[in-house]
């Protein structure tokens, strides 16, 4: 009966699947192991999140003419479309419906005592309402130091509007969740299953965000605990990266906030619509990305931003599985010439993927690309999720190169045009590499059998990892 049920299951499972190898994987697996195969595929096996683009919807309805003046804001805005960018900027106007906007003021945040430093800064600025989203929100110390500013903001008469994720922040207890609702703070669990679509448990909303009165958001790798901290003996140092948006990008930031607000509260707060221009040179998109999406919409940034590279893509990503299309993308710009330079964790959280992304470091790096392991096998790790395209295009994100962010997580990326800041990213990058290791390119070759099989056996399993 199981392996009847099994092979029902491959139809479902090619027509889900949004790629072939993800399609390949579960057939082999329905096929072969049905036992194990058939529930994981129950739970993991959908790509496609219903209900998000109703929801996204009714929440324009009920903010439909903030929503037509925050468009004619951002195309009375519209950035100058700089040479060598003319198709990004235009994938991001059609996939986003929003442009590029100027008048931006940036600001790069290096590690979780700048980033919070920077945040808390911000909340206690605020004079109207706070947006705070997270992936995980610790009740640690600096999770408690987080909750007592938002409630002391509260009692300003300020309006705090929390979300968390279900599953990433599972550990979070009801005890700190209550303190928080009953000293006014509105909070809510993003929860992918809900309504008609329970076995939507697959899926994580991974974006990191925190907008304050509609003129500053801070989006980046950075959730709320102590291990961003350093303070966690097993990880070590913790290396990542935020950056702070002010000006009218924040309001792009602000209305995708609304979006995932209104999946569970089902009501849109009164928020300001009125944008803060700056004479910065900075042209910024924030785009948000995920499974309710047509297409993929980050695969397809990251394709259009590495195949135009003339001179360099320096990434930092601390898993590193990246589709078909990307890693073909990468090697190609190899073969142009281009400086493709990649830095990974030497220590790795997730053990899986960290064996499964050797396979994909071993053919990138025999074509020519140069991998960075942080910090050596010294106790430290990067979660740093951005890159750098020739001296112009900086990402600072929440998105990872695996199939989880690339197809299924709900992601936050913001895209910065400026020169300014392509240079501090420039000088963050080379300072990680110099305390890094380069991965010769024999390194797989020269590893035990068992490892080699081990990696290759694991990487199998990367289309739904």
């Amino acid at each position: 009966m199981v392996y009847l049920l099994g092979l029902a299951s491959l139809p479902t499972a090619i027509i889900r699947s949004r790629t072939p190898q993800g399609a390949t994987a579960w057939c082999i697996g329905l096929i072969s192991f049905p036992m194990l195969a058939l529930p994981l595929f129950l739970i993991f096996g959908r790509s496609k999140f219903y209900g998000y683009v109703e929801a996204h919807r009714l929440a324009a309805n009920e903010i439909s003419n903030e929503l037509v003046q925050l468009r004619e804001t951002v195309i009375s805005h519209s950035a100058d479309v700089p040479p060598g960018l003319e198709s990004l900027f235009g994938i991001v106007a059609s996939l986003m419906k929003s442009p590029f906007t100027r008048g931006n003021k940036v600001e790069l945040l290096i590690d979780g005592v700048a980033t919070y430093k920077s945040m808390l800064e911000s909340i206690a600025g605020a004079s109207k309402y706070i947006l705070i989203q997270f992936y995980i929100f610790r009740d640690d110390e600096i999770g408690n130091k987080f909750a007592d500013a938002l409630i002391a903001q509260v009692k300003r008469g300020v309006a705090v509007y929390f979300l968390y994720d279900n599953i990433g922040s599972s550990k979070l207890s009801k005890k700190f969740v209550k303190r928080l609702s009953t000293n006014g703070v509105n909070i809510f669990a993003f929860k992918t299953s809900k309504h008609k679509s329970r076995l939507q448990i697959n899926f994580r909303n991974h974006r990191k965000l925190v907008v304050v009165d509609g003129k500053s958001a801070h989006i980046g790798g950075l959730n709320i605990g102590d291990d961003y901290l350093g303070k966690y003996k097993k990880i070590g140092a913790w290396r990542d990266t935020h950056v702070k948006i002010s000006g009218v990008a924040v309001l792009e930031a602000q209305l995708n906030f609304i979006i995932d607000w209104y999946w569970e509260a089902e009501k849109v707060p009164a928020l300001d619509w009125t944008p803060e221009f700056f004479n910065g040179t900075a042209s910024v998109a924030v785009v948000n990305t995920g499974p309710a999406d047509e297409t993929s919409f980050a695969g397809i940034i990251h394709l259009d931003a590495f195949n135009n590279a003339k001179k360099r893509i320096w990434i930092a990503n601390p898993y590193f599985i990246p589709d078909e299309p990307v890693e073909r993308a990468l090697q190609l710009a190899v073969l142009r010439g281009v400086d493709v330079r990649c830095l990974i964790p030497g220590r790795n959280d997730n053990k899986v993927i960290h064996m499964a992304s050797k396979i994909y470091m071993d053919r990138l790096v025999r074509a020519g690309a140069k991998f960075y392991n942080y910090g050596g096998r010294k106790r430290v790790f990067t979660h740093s999720k951005t890159f750098l395209v020739d001296d112009l295009l900086s990402s600072v994100g929440t998105t990872n190169l695996d199939n989880r962010s690339l197809h299924i997580n709900f992601e936050a990326q913001a895209l910065i045009v400026d020169k300014d800041f392509a240079q501090q990213m420039e000088a963050m990058f080379l300072n990680d590499f110099s305390i890094s290791t380069e991965v010769p390119v024999n390194f797989f070759r020269r590893r035990s059998y068992w490892y080699r099989l081990t990696a290759k056996a694991l990487n199998l399993s990367s289309p739904m990892l």
